[in-house]
């Protein structure tokens, strides 16, 4: 077994989440994380390592990914790529709409002061704009209705409830093709590119097959035998092939949101196997009569990182002697709590709290947890190995000692009881080198619902997509500062330490709340004064021991000139 895996750092994922317009917030964090996390390596010395091993996604996850993964084929450079991600939501995707002193000089103004309840300016200016766009009183770049189907099952009348209004995706496709160049098909190590270009990130993007019920994953790296292709069901019997690589197609096949889109078609593949020129193993061509709808993969796995680890698991289990570890960044677009127990009252944000918790991230109370004991269970097992085998060694008697040998090579050497999903046998001696560690796991959350509505996956303005990325690039600085003081509890040992880690925790939180009500619109002295602070402690503390404060003073000057 070859070990072409010299990393300095474990693997580095982004796994990205379904959520419409919530896109522009990915945006904003993957731009902080750039910045950050380039820095980090050169630091490290691991310059020359990818700023990303992996992007993962679903739905409009999939597609930032998409266009991330894309834009890095083709400049090898992460921060150009990170800028045209940014121009692909404010030039491409972005449309003036409502203002908000339009709602002010009218009916609205007087309905406020008479309903305490009413909607504040801002969120009436995203309500009403979401409401012109669905009604297509407003052109944009992401969709358009095409047809509206009545109801010829049931012929209720009137029709209002069970009327079905399709829209097409077509001009969301065409907005992700200027940005991205399809098929996208990438290796670990591919040695026909220059020896800067050879590593390449992974692409994977997932979608549901709306009649089988099961997640799909799309992977632009090659299977052992060289060709591409998703392969699921009980057997395993369905499967498609996209030899060139990842197609707009199965980008698009991941946000097909139910009932507003018409179902993406893909067509499954036969089963014969060819030899392509280069000597590969390729799967024959698709089979146009055996066709399979999708729809969005956030039905089923909106953060991906389940599924992340499986086909990082079944990529490296046979190239490697230890399948490499995993540090994930994981951006969460729906908030996956809310504050002091607000609940809504009102039926538009019912409606949009229900979308935040079918749609928000469960992965940490299960799949992360799953993984840390399955890691935990393979070290074990592989000192406990290492154990016996020490002390077989020791055994005098020669009889004896090749006897416990070939003890312990039946027990590594026996099949288990389960196949792996390929149908294949695995032995206990395969399971131990099937482990790997979530190293590290760090979630971007998005906080905010502040004049939240249900419509917000839909809403184009230019207004809320520019404030979504910088939401995101806020979120995102606070996360890495947070860190970085959380980071000091271990390396600091004298007596105040904690609580220069705690004046420092409650500073930033206190800036972070005070930035949040306020909608990330706060320009007053608070949040600022706040921040002022907390750099300026930060900074006293680095004239005392600069190789400990410097960066963390860095970053936070960095946060404030973002607001």
């Amino acid at each position: 077994m070859s070990n072409n895996n010299n990393k300095k750092r474990p693997q580095r994922a982004l796994v990205l989440q379904g959520g419409g317009t919530l896109g522009a917030y990915e945006a904003g964090v993957i731009k902080v994380l750039c910045e950050n996390l380039l820095q980090q390596d050169i630091e490290n010395g691991d310059e020359d390592e990818l700023l990303f091993d992996i992007v993962a996604g679903t739905s409009i996850g999939a597609m930032n990914g998409a266009i991330l993964v894309s834009q890095y084929l083709e400049t090898h450079d992460w921060k150009m790529s990170v800028d045209k991600l940014e121009k692909f939501w404010t030039e491409q995707l972005a449309i003036k709409c409502i203002d908000v002193d339009q709602l002010s000089a009218g009916w609205f103004e007087e309905w406020t002061k008479r309903t305490p309840s009413a909607a504040s300016k801002e969120a009436a200016r995203r309500y009403y704009s979401v409401k012109k766009l669905i009604l297509g009183l407003t052109r944009n770049n992401m969709y358009y209705q095409c047809a509206t189907s009545e109801d010829k099952k049931f012929f209720d009348k009137p029709n209002l409830l069970n009327t079905w209004g399709l829209h097409s995706s077509k001009p969301l496709q065409d907005s992700i093709e200027k940005y991205a160049k399809f098929p996208i098909a990438t290796e670990f190590c591919d040695k026909n590119k220059p020896e800067q270009q050879q590593r390449q990130p992974r692409l994977l993007v997932f979608s549901v097959d709306a009649a089988e019920g099961l997640t799909v994953t799309f992977d632009s790296y090659p299977k052992a035998d060289g060709s591409r292709r998703s392969e699921y069901g009980k057997g395993l019997e369905n499967v498609i092939c996209y030899n060139k690589g990842i197609e707009i197609d199965h980008v698009m096949a991941s946000g097909t949101l139910p009932k507003f889109y018409d179902y993406e078609s893909i067509p499954l593949c036969t089963t014969t196997k060819q030899k392509s020129q280069d000597g590969r193993c390729n799967i024959d061509t698709s089979d146009k009569e055996n066709i399979h709808y999708f729809w969005d993969g956030g039905m089923l796995s909106n953060t991906p990182l389940r599924e992340l680890l499986q086909a990082h698991q079944e990529y490296w289990q046979d190239k490697e002697d230890k399948i490499p570890d995993l540090d994930v960044y994981i951006v969460n677009v729906h908030p996956p709590r809310m504050d002091n127990n607000i609940i809504p009252r009102d039926y538009d944000g019912v409606k949009d709290r229900e979308k935040d918790i079918i749609y928000g991230d469960r992965s940490s109370h299960h799949d992360e947890k799953i993984s840390h004991i399955l890691a935990d269970y393979n070290d074990f097992v592989i000192k406990l190995n290492g154990l016996v085998g020490e002390a077989i060694c020791k055994v005098n008697d020669k009889g004896s000692s090749d006897s416990l040998k070939g003890k312990l090579d039946d027990i590594l050497t026996t099949k288990t009881k389960r196949n792996n999903r390929n149908g294949e046998s695995r032995t206990y001696e395969d399971l131990m080198r099937s482990g790997f560690r979530l190293n590290k796991v760090t979630r971007i959350e998005r906080t905010n619902y502040i004049n939240s509505i249900e419509g917000k996956t839909g809403d184009l303005t230019f207004e809320t997509i520019k404030k979504l990325i910088k939401e995101g690039e806020c979120d995102a600085w606070f996360s890495f500062i947070k860190e970085l003081i959380n980071g000091l509890e271990i390396q600091l040992t004298h007596g105040n330490c904690m609580d220069i880690k705690d004046s420092l925790v409650d500073m930033l939180d206190e800036s972070m709340r005070n930035l949040q009500t306020n909608d990330y619109e706060d320009t007053n002295s608070t949040t600022y004064q706040k921040l002022t602070e907390l750099a300026e402690l930060v900074k006293c503390q680095a004239k005392l021991e600069p190789h400990k404060y410097s960066k963390l003073h860095e970053s936070v000057l960095k946060f404030i000139s973002t607001l």
